[in-house]
């Protein structure tokens, strides 16, 4: 079967944006129930007054704008996007089948107050993979974008092609360092700045990635990416998606994936391995407030429970 263009593209480049997937009302819908989420909370957000728009008054662990705790993962406007079918269907093209399990990931809304310039920290520049397993192919993971996302809006930034050149690297450097990697989670390693400027020197072009209201952006694990901020006024809603074969699980880890939903955990971006976010509390992911304490607004279900139709409890991994 001829592969699209746009999975040529990734394959080549490591990223790659497919225009029109998901749909301009399902795109209005996620980011007005991102909002009301935001507003659900004691903490005193509210939309229209940007006083509100900082640290005290919005749920914890929004580094970045991500949030992955307080059971959103879970939330029914999340899994409305998960089950978007033209997103379903470019991840059946990926890997040829329909037989797909979901990733439990979380969202991002960031907002743009106090910007900085260019992108965050050199230590979070990193990629999503173990790198004992950098020589090969493990996964694409995917943004579903809801609103426009132009050249000074927060967002994904890449060293494009940079997943071609890892082997090279580490034979440079004798191996990957044991200091850089994420832990025994095994699905994630830090680069320093002198470790990007090898890349650099392959050729490997940053770039940040731009896309409009309903594309899908994806990347190989194994490309180095990074996440630079707003310095505009736009606000930045997106959904993690992320999608691979059942057969990828063990009947264990499916039986797994099946518990983690059923107490609507999140996971990280691996739709197959279970691994639940860990925080440095090490409260069980718990979300914690700025002077370090658990937050009492902590909720360990959605405001809103997901239907579970057969088409999530398929992507949960249960067979019809």
């Amino acid at each position: 079967m001829t592969k699209p263009q746009w999975l040529l593209e990734l394959e080549e480049n490591g990223y790659v944006v497919v225009p029109n997937v998901i749909p301009q009302a399902s795109c209005d819908q996620f980011v007005e129930s991102s909002l009301k989420w935001l507003e659900s909370f004691p903490h005193g957000f509210k939309r229209d007054d940007r006083n509100t728009w900082d640290e005290e008054h919005l749920p914890s662990g929004h580094k970045g704008g991500l949030y992955n705790r307080y059971s959103v993962n879970h939330e029914a406007f999340v899994w409305k996007i998960r089950t978007e079918p033209g997103i379903i269907k470019v991840f059946e093209q990926i890997w040829g089948t329909d037989d797909l399990i979901a990733s439990f990931d979380g969202l991002n809304v960031s907002l743009p107050v106090n910007p900085k310039t260019g992108r965050t920290d050199i230590a979070e520049t990193d990629i999503d993979q173990n790198p004992r397993k950098v020589d090969r192919f493990e996964l694409y993971q995917g943004i579903a974008n809801m609103s426009p996302n132009g050249p000074s809006d927060g967002g994904l930034v890449v060293l494009a092609g940079s997943h071609k050149h890892h082997k090279q690297h580490f034979d440079q450097i004798g191996g990957f360092r044991p200091e850089q990697d994420q832990g025994a989670e095994e699905n994630g390693y830090d680069y320093t700045a002198q470790d990007v400027a090898f890349y650099h020197a392959q050729g490997c072009k940053e770039v940040k990635i731009c896309a409009k209201a309903g594309d899908l952006i994806l990347w190989d694990s194994r490309t180095i990416h990074w996440n630079a901020s707003p310095v505009g006024e736009q606000i930045r809603f997106i959904s993690y998606v992320c999608y691979c074969p059942r057969t990828m699980a063990s009947e264990e880890e499916l039986a797994r994936k099946l518990e983690v939903f059923q107490a609507r955990k999140g996971s990280t971006h691996w739709p197959n391995m279970n691994v639940i976010p860990a925080d440095g509390t090490k409260h069980d992911a718990l979300p914690c407030r700025p002077n370090g304490s658990v937050d009492p607004a902590n909720r360990l279900r959605p405001f809103t429970e997901p239907e579970e139709t057969p088409t999530v409890m398929r992507l949960v991994g249960v067979r019809g």
